[in-house]
């Protein structure tokens, strides 16, 4: 008789291959304009990067990361990379809004101008 190599946990039931998990706190849009249409301007010059998030509820000043949000700026060619050569400033604003409105992070990319 052979063994079984998966490894078994006491008092745990095995799950399904497939599981359906419900992500937190996922947007319902990603933005206004697909980037796949080519209408997304790309910034090739310095710019400056405002991360504006509006939520039911507030979070702590440490607690707003925009690395996701501009890393997906350089994955849809927004900007060639992320590097302090294309991005040299990063600020994040919040606004606590009150149900049904939607929540929602808005990008907004300036020029560096020095």
């Amino acid at each position: 008789m052979k063994k079984s190599t998966t490894p078994k946990t006491k008092g745990v039931k095995p799950r399904a291959n497939k599981t359906t998990i419900s992500p937190a706190n996922v947007e319902p849009s990603a933005g206004n304009e697909s980037l796949a249409t080519g209408k997304v301007k790309k910034m090739d010059t310095p710019c400056c990067i405002n991360i504006h998030s509006r939520r039911y509820r507030l979070t702590d000043a440490d607690g707003c990361s925009g690395k996701a949000a501009i890393d997906g700026l350089v994955h849809a060619g927004v900007l060639p990379d992320d590097s302090a050569k294309y991005v040299e400033k990063v600020s994040h604003t919040q606004e606590k809004i009150k149900k049904p409105e939607i929540e929602e992070t808005i990008l907004t990319l300036t020029r560096y101008i020095e």
